[in-house]
């Protein structure tokens, strides 16, 4: 999918000011429904929260398919945060919004009654799809929400920091290698076939727990454009969802690689230029050329060249080890 960014847009682009329950939500939905090699990290809370899915359930995988820009209404751009601001917003769509956000759905004759009226902007099933969508944030995010929340907060922070210093530009060079910047165009890896534009509204940037791949909420007429995004992976406690951590994960990843290849790792969970990641690992650039061969012939990095910069970012099995 592309999007286009007017210079109205570029003035307008922000990041998300915290962690947000729906976001992970919609975006834990289509990772539940994946079987990608990317996806793998997620196995075992893929495989408990499937055991534990009511009825309802069938309603929201057909709201949030893969591959599919989010409808819109399910990620609404509230001034309160947290779960229960944007459910009640869910719960005041109205009728317009809802149809034009599900018009591009596939039919689905197995919809339970409450549900099969929504593509046609029957608000009578709102208030059964937002206790759906609460009894799944309860059985699949609540358990680890904290540790997850962490790891988001721990993103923002260090693009907010790019943002301050190096601007616009940097913090979407920096999303590479599964969103590419070329002004005017960002160019999202999605598997969705595309393009659209944010109309002047601007573009919400929402380091995202749950995804391993960008997932675009389009625009609305009030709303912009919104690009929830894989948050950085940090070496942290487990976040409960799944994951058993018996040892450090930097000794571990320092015994595997070395301790500068997996510093160098870490560091690069962000993307960066050769010359950045010699000046954040206290080497020289031509030892970070060396190291980055090893890695990128190890399939855990990869290289570009971008103008005059040579930019290094992580796999999603670089990801996954982070993780690991």
């Amino acid at each position: 999918m592309r999007i286009e960014l007017t210079l109205q847009d570029l003035t307008r682009v922000r990041l998300a000011s915290e962690a947000d329950p729906l976001a992970e939500l919609v975006s834990s939905l289509q990772i539940l429904q994946r079987r990608d090699a990317g996806s793998a990290l997620f196995n075992r809370w893929r495989h408990r929260v499937r055991l534990g899915l009511g009825e309802s359930a069938s309603v929201l995988l057909w709201l949030c398919r893969p591959y599919t820009p989010i409808p819109p209404f399910l990620v609404p751009d509230t001034d309160e945060g947290g779960l229960e601001a944007g459910l009640a917003e869910i719960a005041r769509t109205d009728s317009v919004c809802l149809k034009s956000a599900l018009r591009d759905l596939p039919a689905n004759r197995e919809l339970p009654a409450w549900a099969a009226g929504l593509p046609d902007g029957d608000t009578a099933g709102l208030p059964k799809l937002v206790q759906a969508l609460q009894d799944y944030f309860d059985l699949s995010l609540a358990p680890g929400w904290e540790p997850a929340r962490a790891q988001v907060d721990a993103d923002h922070g260090m693009r907010a920091q790019l943002l301050v210093h190096d601007g616009v530009d940097a913090v979407l060079t920096s999303l590479r290698p599964l969103v590419r910047w070329a002004s005017p165009v960002l160019e999202v890896v999605d598997g969705i076939v595309g393009s659209c534009g944010a109309g002047g509204t601007g573009l919400v940037l929402s380091p995202t727990y749950f995804a391993v791949c960008p997932v675009i909420v389009p625009a609305t007429a009030e709303t912009p454009v919104r690009l929830l995004y894989p948050s950085v992976r940090q070496a942290a406690p487990s976040t409960a969802y799944g994951r058993d951590v018996r040892r450090s994960p930097d000794t571990a990843l320092a015994d595997l690689l070395g301790p500068t290849r997996a510093a160098a790792l870490a560091v690069l969970a962000v993307g960066c230029s050769t010359s950045e990641l010699a000046a954040r690992l206290g080497v020289t650039p031509s030892a970070v050329s060396k190291h980055a061969t090893v890695l990128r012939r190890a399939g855990l990095i990869t290289t570009e060249r971008d103008r005059n910069a040579v930019l290094h970012s992580l796999t999603p099995l670089g990801s996954a080890l982070l993780e690991a």
